[in-house]
């Protein structure tokens, strides 16, 4: 179903005006009569370091002069000051109109500010955003705007665009006391540094785990998909906190006119951060060292081989552990050392096997003395092959898996 220009115009900014910070100019407007005859709706956007205009334009109206026309309005009048050091202007003209009036879309070269034309096919919904000037609006409101008309539902109504812009001049304390913002940024600043690096890290071990088989797969699975959740959760409140895209104005609840909403917005966030964090260090690696995996027989004689390099392993106190490094290169087999980093807990019982030295396997065989963590650690003579195991020794009386 074809609409008008005024009926997307209205569709559309009765979202942006209050997403993005936009107001309504009339018509008459003095400041803005050198474009208003080739416009039929004025929005604009004054303040923050990327002010804007945002027009629109019907058939039989020039977008291309409307945009140079107001780019040149805002390079003179939008300029850096004593408290908006730095300023980028930006012009979009959206040109309504049935397909063969449109203007082509597409940046406007001889505009003095980034400035573009974008084109929306009143007959067909056909939406073209190419050129993206500072202070853009969305265009995926654009989008939704035209889909909702071609549906055949109803533009917004004059009311509801008033109401709008009312919206956006209500007066909102969205901005935290200065205290808050220095402890909420401190908080994110140590989530980012803990818990992102520490996914990054884990997160590259990962393909090892899968290949070897390694125990408590799906605790380090589960694992990575909190680390998600937190990196998710450290981009939402620093987008909220330095307004990125205007999120403090758009997202629900920490953009609330109601104080006490965004303060329960906002304490739902902390318990939420913290209850991953100690799932992440206090719960997952509980289990990890209570349920390695599988039944405890299993973890009686326990065979480790260079496929294992890098991972963990689990034995049971009493039980023994054989490292058969048997799969590096027979030429490296001499020589090849053996040692254990925590002997109270983990022993070797024997060097490797006879005649290691002259062209054994190297194979050492391990003995799990009393609950803990220890590492397996081996190395060729000429150091060209090392090997790392990390050997996590439990009790039969912990709870199995």
């Amino acid at each position: 179903m074809p609409f008008d220009v005024e009926d997307f115009a209205r569709a559309a900014l009765v979202r942006i005006l209050p997403r993005s910070r936009y107001r309504l100019a009339a018509q008459t407007d003095s400041r803005f009569s050198n474009f208003a005859g080739n416009t039929v709706r004025i929005a604009y956007r004054q303040q923050g370091a990327t002010p804007a205009f945002l027009l629109f334009s019907g058939p039989g109206q020039n977008p291309q002069s409307a945009a140079m026309a107001a780019a040149a309005w805002a390079e003179a009048n939008w300029r850096p000051n004593a408290i908006q050091r730095k300023v980028r202007p930006g012009v979009v003209v959206v040109h309504v109109a049935p397909g063969n009036q449109l203007t082509p879309a597409g940046p406007v070269a001889a505009a003095v500010v980034p400035s573009a034309v974008w084109t929306v096919d009143s007959a067909t919904g056909k939406v073209e955003t190419v050129g993206s000037p500072p202070g853009s609006p969305a265009t995926s409101e654009l989008r939704r705007s035209a889909s909702s008309l071609m549906r055949g539902e109803a533009a917004p109504t004059l009311g509801e665009l008033d109401l709008a812009e009312k919206g956006v001049m209500q007066l909102r304390s969205v901005a935290m006391p200065g205290f808050w913002r220095a402890a909420l940024s401190v908080l994110l600043f140590v989530f980012a540094l803990r818990y992102g690096i520490g996914g990054v890290f884990s997160l590259m071990a990962l393909p090892l785990l899968i290949t070897s088989g390694s125990a408590g797969l799906i605790s380090y699975v589960s694992q990575e998909f909190i680390y998600v959740l937190l990196l998710a959760g450290i981009l939402l409140g620093a987008g909220i906190l330095f307004n990125f895209r205007n999120m403090a104005f758009r997202v629900p609840g920490f953009s609330s006119a109601v104080p006490a909403t965004r303060n329960v917005t906002w304490g739902a966030y902390f318990a939420a951060m913290i209850t991953l964090a100690v799932v992440v260090d206090g719960v997952i690696p509980a289990t990890l060292h209570r349920n390695p995996t599988g039944s405890t027989a299993q973890y009686q004689h326990v065979t480790a081989t260079t496929n294992d390099d890098g991972t963990d392993t689990y034995v049971l106190v009493g039980g023994d552990l054989t490292v058969d490094l048997s799969g590096w290169p027979s030429s490296e087999w001499p020589g090849v050392t053996f040692k254990t980093s925590n002997p109270s807990v983990l022993s070797m019982e024997a060097p490797p096997a006879t005649g290691s030295l002259t062209g054994g396997k190297p194979i050492a065989k391990f003995l799990a003395n009393q609950t803990g963590t220890a590492r397996v650690e081996a190395a060729s003579t000429d150091g060209r092959y090392t090997y790392l195991l990390r050997v996590n020794v439990f009790s039969a009386s912990t709870p199995g898996p």
